[in-house]
Formats: structure tokens, C-alpha cells, sequence
């Protein structure tokens, strides 16, 4: 075997007295070569071992078959399902896919875009961390030849491809169900502002509350509470207070069922004192003491989509998309006892 025993297509082409041009399409199921002959190539591949060469392969046809996808966090079943869809999708074409993680982190978060556009990889689809700000990944990329689309999370303004929820109106459906059920103090556990998801659930929050003529008051906006931890501390905070809110709209969430579990702890009942709605139902939000309204934001829809762009980009489908992409995914309010 050549190279130190990695066997290539040249080993499997002198085994069967063919060519490696052969052997190649014969791997890639080319109708060009006979089924008897693809039959004999796949089958000596699997008994060698044989692993393509995604470098090789990448030189010679100018595409790897590899996308990549960057995530805040692989640890929240919302990411899970996106990749999930984002990978079936991508397999359907005989793509690979690297999965990435930021760990909320905007340098680890460079650090992987950097390592992916290394490894070459025809395509990157990504989701932003809490973190960032003023990035810059799409003239980086565009200088490799890469395709980006961002999802979910995606930066205040870009002239890349984005896959998102109408997440103005996710913010300002939370405050007409509150209106409804009878609340009139509504607070709000905000994401960063810096990233446009967080931003618009918040501007359709403060347009739903204009619009239905309700108070809003400064104390009951909690800035960066998207996290276990912020979501006691912001709980621990209306717990002190003598004005306190009737309803609190959560931008994800984890938030949310912290602050149920820390206002239980002290007596005070979700909805009967506090109504919550949170984002993303996640598979908990039905098990929990007080099950939690959410909205459910039909993740593994952004997957595909991210994925079909990407792969539309790549000349890999019929469509055509000539201008930049902003693809908006339906949500639906799912409505549990913590706010009805």
C-alpha cells in the first residue's frame, strides 16, 4: 500500500487492473462506469478500508462534500434539532458535516470559523454567542471562497444569507397573551441587544405594550438574563421589589423555569401572581411543576433552510438565489398552565 499503508484509489485501481479515474467515479456511483464495475470498487474500498482524501478530493473537483456548522452551545436541545436537520439535510447530497461549538465564547467562536475555513470546508452555517459583536465573518469567508449563512442568532445588520423567527412578533404575541389573561405589569428577560433575535423580541415587547396602553417601567426590563443564573438573580430581584410585575415574558427558556422554581420556593404561584412565557420549548417546559408556556420556534425548519442555502449556493440544487437570503421560519405560542 502506498503512503505508509493509507490505502488510496491508485491501490484499488491496480488491484482490479483499472484506472484511478475509474475506481473515482466508481466510488462516486457515476452511471458512466457499469454496475458491475461500481459493485467491485465499493466492495474492494470497504474491505481495504479505503477513507477518501477530503483534501485531494477538494483539489480536484473544488468541492470537499464538507459543511460546517457553529453553534453557542451543543448542550440545549433547541442547537441538537438544528443540527439534526441541518445534518440530515446535508446528507441527502452526500455531504459531510463538522459541528463546532463557541461555548458563548465570540474568540472560540473565531477560532472555529478560522479552523473550519482551513479544513476547507465548502460551507459554513452558524449561530452567534451571547458574546459577539461587530463580526466579521462574512468578508473573512468571502475571501475563501465560502458561503455563510447565519441562523437564529444572527448579527444586528449583514449582507450574508439568515435563517430566523419573526422574533418581533414572538415578542409582541407574549404581551397580547398576558394582555389577555388579565396582566397589566409585564417585564421582560431580555437577550444581548447586540444580536438581532434578542433585539426584535424586545422592540415587539415594547411595541405590544405601547399599543395595549400598559405601563412600562425600566425596573422590569432585566438585560442578559438568558442564562440559569441571570434568571434567579432577575427572580431574586422582583422578589425585593414593592412594585412588582404580573407577568414576565423570558427570551429563552432556561430563565424561565429557574424563576418559576425560585418564586415556588417563596410562595408566590405561576400564573396566579406571576404568568411566564419563555422561548424555545424546549422538551422540559411540559414536565415542570408548572408547565411552561413557550414558543415554539420550529428549530429543525432553521436546519434545513440553513442547510438548503448553503447547498443552493454550492450549485447543489435547482434553485436559484441570486440576492442575498433572509429566510423567516413561523412560530407558535404553546400554551401550559404558567400562563392561561
Amino acid at each position: 500500500m502506498s503512503n505508509k499503508g493509507k490505502v488510496t484509489i491508485y491501490d484499488i485501481a491496480q488491484q482490479l487492473h483499472t484506472t484511478a479515474s475509474t475506481v473515482s467515479r466508481a466510488l462516486q456511483n457515476n452511471p458512466r462506469i457499469s454496475a458491475k464495475m461500481r459493485e467491485a470498487v465499493q466492495n474492494l474500498a470497504r474491505e481495504l478500508n479505503y477513507i477518501p482524501d477530503p483534501i485531494a478530493h477538494h483539489l480536484r473537483t473544488g468541492k470537499g462534500n464538507v459543511l460546517g456548522i457553529i453553534v453557542p452551545r451543543i448542550d440545549r436541545n433547541f442547537f441538537a434539532a438544528i443540527i439534526s436537520s441541518f445534518q440530515q439535510t446535508a446528507s441527502k447530497h452526500n455531504y459531510q458535516v463538522i459541528i463546532a461549538a463557541s461555548g458563548e465564547s465570540q474568540a472560540e467562536e473565531e477560532n472555529a470559523v478560522r479552523a473550519l475555513a482551513q479544513k476547507k470546508v465548502d460551507g459554513i452555517a452558524m449561530s452567534l454567542s451571547i458574546q459577539s459583536s461587530n463580526v466579521n465573518y462574512d468578508s473573512l469567508l468571502e475571501a475563501h471562497n465560502i458561503p455563510l449563512v447565519y441562523f437564529d442568532r444572527i448579527p444586528i445588520e449583514t449582507e450574508t444569507d439568515t435563517v430566523t423567527n419573526d422574533n418581533f412578533q414572538v415578542g409582541y404575541d407574549a404581551v397580547v397573551q398576558f394582555h389577555k389573561i388579565g396582566c397589566q405589569k409585564i417585564a421582560h428577560f431580555a437577550g444581548t441587544q447586540n444580536l438581532y433575535s434578542y433585539a426584535e423580541r424586545f422592540r415587539g415587547y415594547r411595541q405590544a405594550i405601547k399599543d395595549l396602553g400598559l405601563r412600562y417601567n425600566e425596573d422590569w426590563l432585566f438585560r442578559n438574563a438568558i442564562t440559569i443564573e441571570a434568571g434567579t438573580e432577575a427572580a431574586q430581584r422582583i422578589l425585593r421589589m414593592e412594585d412588582r410585575p404580573d407577568a414576565i415574558f423570558c427570551s429563552g427558556d432556561f430563565p424561565a423555569v429557574t424563576a418559576i422554581d425560585t418564586f415556588r420556593r417563596k410562595g408566590i404561584k405561576v400564573p396566579d401572581d406571576i404568568a411566564i412565557i419563555g422561548v424555545a420549548n424546549e422538551p422540559f417546559d411540559n414536565y415542570l411543576s408548572t408547565p411552561l408556556s413557550s414558543f415554539d420556534l420550529h428549530q429543525q425548519r432553521i436546519g434545513e433552510m440553513a442547510a438548503n442555502i448553503l447547498l443552493t449556493r454550492l450549485g447543489e440544487t435547482n434553485e436559484e438565489m441570486k440576492q442575498t437570503a433572509h429566510l423567516i421560519v413561523n412560530h407558535d405560542l404553546i400554551l401550559r398552565e404558567s400562563a392561561i
